[in-house]
């Protein structure tokens, strides 16, 4: 029971353990109330500070300077050529609202950039690096991160060259971070020694956390309305900068909580899982429910996220009316 007045009435029998990946998306259809798993390119939500940028691929260079031995700049050739890993990624917008879109996840390759840095002879004295992008943007990652979190040189989305509009021919990506870490376009990787510079960081945000652990609700749109006794479906994900261990269920704002199955999940780090759950109400009357994470860290979801400059992590609410 979650509080006196609702039941849980039917745990789904999906399976939640491990599904693979490979070279594109899922092939298996997708359950009603679930958007797909692997998110298609073209449904790949978009944020940029201007228009995409026209990158000629014949004659683009990804250039490696700052504190190296051996400055360099490698041909898109040269880079599909080298030695290429597989990274599955579910991505959230640091300024994505609480339930909101901005919010997908793809299976990208390239190469580790720890690997590039090595190439160039990277100076044991760097502390981070900066990207510059063809559309003006910039960002940067420590070298901490670069080594601990696998940094890659993406060049390929879901199994095909990126597309021009999330970043072709070069996005960089930083597992478990926000959307602004993952900078699009990238034509130059500076090997530096001083602080820290990102493009929103200096317009007001703190791009420097991980993303928090947080959760969404897919199906039904709020307000649903539901006969009393009968049972109502409520579908979602969850997801974060660690993987997740839990989703639970509450209509009494936390006084109670239930756990919702996890129906869908990768053997995978950094990827989102589906939950899903039904309950049924066996009084008339208006309810609020809420739904939070928790990961393998033992982090859970808080009900009111104060800050909303380094991402928003509240309960997602759903009202419902039981007739």
């Amino acid at each position: 029971m979650i509080g006196r007045r609702i039941a849980v009435v039917l745990f789904f029998a999906c399976a939640a353990g491990a599904m693979g990946f490979g070279n594109g998306p899922e092939p298996e259809a997708t359950p009603e109330g679930f958007p797909k798993f692997i998110t298609p390119n073209d449904e790949y939500f978009v944020t940029r500070i201007g228009r995409v940028p026209e990158v000629d691929s014949k004659t683009f260079r990804l250039e490696i300077s700052g504190l190296v031995s051996q400055p360099t700049s490698f041909s898109l050739d040269e880079l599909y050529a080298m030695e290429l890993v597989e990274l599955p990624l579910t991505i959230e917008c640091i300024g994505n609202s609480v339930g909101g879109p901005l919010l997908s996840t793809a299976i990208w390759k390239g190469i580790r950039l720890e690997d590039l840095l090595a190439r160039a002879g990277a100076s044991e004295s760097a502390t981070g690096v900066r990207y510059t992008a063809a559309d003006g943007y910039y960002a940067s990652h420590t070298m901490r991160q670069i080594r601990e979190n696998g940094v890659l040189v993406a060049l390929y989305m879901n199994g095909v060259p990126i597309p021009p509009l999330h970043g072709f021919p070069v996005r960089v990506l930083n597992p478990g971070y926000y959307g602004v870490k993952q900078p699009a376009w990238v034509v130059r990787i500076e090997v530096i020694d001083r602080p820290l510079e990102d493009y929103w960081n200096d317009r007001g945000w703190d791009v420097s956390p991980p993303m928090a652990i947080d959760s969404t609700i897919f199906t039904p749109d709020s307000p649903a309305t539901v006969d009393r006794g009968e049972s109502l479906r409520i579908t979602g994900a969850a997801f974060g900068g660690r993987r997740v261990a839990k989703v639970e269920i509450t209509s009494d704002r936390g006084e109670t909580w239930i756990e919702a199955p996890i129906v869908k999940r990768l053997d995978a780090d950094h990827t989102w899982v589906f939950w899903e759950i039904a309950l049924a109400f066996d009084e008339r009357g208006s309810y609020l429910v809420n739904v939070r994470a928790t990961d393998v860290d033992g982090n859970t979801q808080i009900a009111n996220d104060p800050d909303r400059l380094d991402g928003t992590s509240d309960w997602p609410l759903l009202r419902v009316t039981v007739r």
